[in-house]
């Protein structure tokens, strides 16, 4: 896929239907400590610019788990779907990989947070990898402002 295509998604009982548009079929890996809690491993997804057209939200749920990001995910079977930037959730979604209809064709495109992925896994491969840092200073955020 080189230009961009709106794609379907849905949580696991489909409580949270959406369609996005998704610039490129590339996916980012996050070694993150919120992201492992959140997901029970790395979190990996699409950066997508705005935000979904929700189909059906009737499950959707947010949380704000530090002062600058907020998670989406199904108050009813759980499923992690989103992360968006508090001060202007319009503007960005982070959408899981696996949430989407079809994602057989996504590319990795690069590790984030790597120095906070721990020892006992490791991915093969040779995308870039990312430090805390680094990424933070992508968005403008200034560390400790969570």
């Amino acid at each position: 896929m080189t230009a961009s295509q709106l794609r379907s998604g849905a949580c696991l009982c489909n409580a949270v239907t959406f369609d996005i548009t998704v610039p490129e079929a590339v996916y980012n890996i996050c070694h993150c400590g919120m992201c492992r809690k959140w997901t029970a491993g790395p979190l990996m997804a699409v950066h997508c610019p705005g935000k979904p057209i929700f189909t059906n939200q009737e499950g959707l749920a947010w949380y704000q788990g530090t002062d600058w990001a907020q998670r989406g995910f199904c108050a009813r079977c759980g499923s992690s779907l989103f992360w968006r930037l508090a001060e202007n959730p319009d503007a960005m979604t982070i959408v899981s990989a696996e949430s989407f209809d079809f994602s057989e064709d996504l590319k990795l495109g690069r590790h984030i947070y790597i120095d906070a992925k721990p020892e006992r896994y490791d991915f093969r491969d040779d995308c870039p990898r990312v430090t805390e840092a680094e990424l933070l200073a992508e968005l403008g955020i200034t560390p400790g402002s969570d």
